[in-house]
């Protein structure tokens, strides 16, 4: 007759003693198809799951990546929107309007590129003339983003502090101008010259001579227009300048 039953025998190995454990052969089917299964299920879960999981890590690290781009890019917004003011009105000043002009740009970022190579004394604190200032700043509606210092023509134009010259050449406003860059986004302009003594991309230390007092462009008699600019925002020289922050 045959058995119905399943006998499992557990031998010890110490004793030598042995133990019969019997089960029903339905049980026994029952609990051999619930391995299977379980193993099948562990095995589907690997292969599935693993690559899955690969995945969302790649993910996870691509939108991290995202994330920092993000940054960047709205710092790097940040950045240009600041001087958007004051690559507006350098355009209007220097004649750069009509499109595909590229010179002033390259200008400024080969300035940018060299900020930490230039001179120290980099932060505008030298008055480049000294003389009675005739118009002070004014922003709004009616700006004059510097002040005016009336001189005597041929009278000493000295650099505020030391950096790289970008621009030198004749504006229809200002008449001969300088601009030069300096460290921590500074940015000086000197205008209505009478001559020029600085190139475009020379360095130049604090009080070197960079131009003579004139009287070109648009002028009403001999004068200095000076302008400091930070980080794209126009600055009122008697704020900055010691020895016009005396000055009524």
């Amino acid at each position: 007759m045959k058995s119905n039953k399943v006998s499992f025998i557990f031998i010890s190995r110490n004793e030598g003693k042995q133990k019969t454990v019997n089960m029903h052969y339905r049980f026994f089917i029952i609990l051999k198809a619930f391995f299977i299964i379980c193993l099948l299920l562990l095995v589907t879960s690997y292969i599935i799951l693993v690559p899955r999981a690969k995945k969302y890590t790649a993910y996870k690290e691509k939108i991290e990546e995202y994330q920092a781009q993000e940054t960047q890019l709205k710092q790097l917004l940040h950045d240009v929107n600041e001087m958007s003011q004051f690559n507006t009105y350098m355009r209007e000043l220097i004649g750069l309007d009509l499109p595909g002009n590229q010179n002033y740009d390259a200008l400024m970022t080969a300035a940018a590129g060299r900020k930490d190579d230039l001179h120290l004394s980099t932060t505008p604190e030298l008055a480049p003339v000294s003389g009675v200032i005739t118009k002070k700043f004014m922003s709004g509606p009616r700006r004059h983003y510097g002040i005016d210092i009336a001189g005597k023509i041929g009278d000493p134009i000295r650099a505020a502090a030391a950096g790289l010259v970008v621009f030198s050449g004749w504006t229809p406003e200002l008449g001969n101008m300088v601009v030069i860059s300096h460290s921590h986004d500074y940015i000086t302009v000197y205008g209505h010259n009478d001559r020029l003594n600085v190139q475009e991309r020379q360095r130049v230390k604090k009080g070197d001579l960079i131009a003579l007092l004139g009287d070109t462009g648009y002028s009403m008699g001999p004068h200095l227009h000076f302008e400091i600019w930070h980080k794209g925002q126009a600055l009122d020289p008697q704020n900055v300048i010691p020895e016009y922050k005396t000055k009524n």
